[in-house]
């Protein structure tokens, strides 16, 4: 379960004592999801460590650290290949962030298929609880997110002349960069090239297992050699869409962030 990109900038100046940040609301219903997880799991035979979501919105990095960041692990997609021990590139041999990971490899192959049945159905249950929105187990609530966030992106930007130009010329930059745009659309134009890495790794997997299971993530195999000439690819795409992205459309980081916020505490996720 990885993640995704965001980006925000501010600069506050206050005289005094500083001024307090306001709790991230979709970290305090994730973490009410987590005890109400820990629960349902030892009801169905299993433990489950919740995990502490951070009430403050987290850290943002700034331009400076982006860059560095991109310049190391591209929008990390291939990275977990080439920094395999490495758990901010999300590295196959790196230590899992989730404990519960942990706990679960020390299963045999029936347990963790029990396993994974009772998540299901547990996280469902609290979703419900939570928001009153069915989902059948995390693949249906991740596709469920994406697909509201979507429409929430669309709603705010789409329609929005200055996000409209901003678009454009964001689309023109990464053009003049040599890579193809598919659509200029301010709610589409920031993930467009990601997206296109990670439909490439999706490919490769679909080499290796044409039959395949819904709701199970499928990577391919890969050696950190074979990778590799992925990830350079993947870095040089990334550094140029963050200088786009810096040049025409930095200001909608912050419209975008609380919308991505608020989608999330409406599906129960952090």
């Amino acid at each position: 379960m990885r993640g995704s990109l965001a980006f925000a900038l501010a600069a506050v100046m206050v005289a005094g004592p500083a001024a307090p940040v306001p709790e991230s609301r979709a970290a305090v219903v994730a973490n009410r999801r987590e005890s109400l997880m820990a629960a349902c799991m030892k009801e169905q035979g299993f433990r489950y460590i919740p995990i502490d979501s951070p009430r403050r919105p987290p850290r943002q990095n700034t331009p400076e650290q982006e860059r560095q960041s991109r310049a190391r692990y591209g929008f990390k997609v291939f990275a977990m290949y080439v920094h395999t021990t490495d758990q901010e590139a999300g590295g196959l041999a790196a230590l899992p962030f989730d404990p519960n990971d942990r706990l679960t490899a020390a299963l045999s192959l029936t347990q963790v298929r029990a396993y994974s049945r009772a998540y299901d159905v547990c996280l469902g249950s609290a979703v419900w609880q939570l928001t009153g929105r069915q989902v059948t187990g995390r693949f249906d609530l991740d596709r469920k997110r994406e697909k509201a966030l979507t429409q929430a992106l669309a709603r705010e930007f789409d329609s929005y002349p200055p996000a409209q130009l901003s678009a454009r010329k964001y689309a023109a930059c990464l053009e003049d960069y040599g890579y193809t745009v598919r659509s200029a659309l301010p709610s589409r134009i920031s993930s467009q090239l990601m997206e296109s890495f990670v439909a490439e790794r999706t490919r490769l997997a679909g080499a290796e297992f044409p039959i395949k299971e819904e709701g199970v993530e499928y990577l391919p195999t890969l050696s950190p050699s074979q990778a590799g000439p992925y990830l350079e690819r993947e870095i040089k795409a990334a550094l140029a869409d963050l200088t786009c992205a810096t040049r025409t459309f930095r200001w909608t980081h912050q419209r975008q962030a609380e919308v991505r916020e608020r989608v999330a505490a409406e599906w129960a996720l952090d």
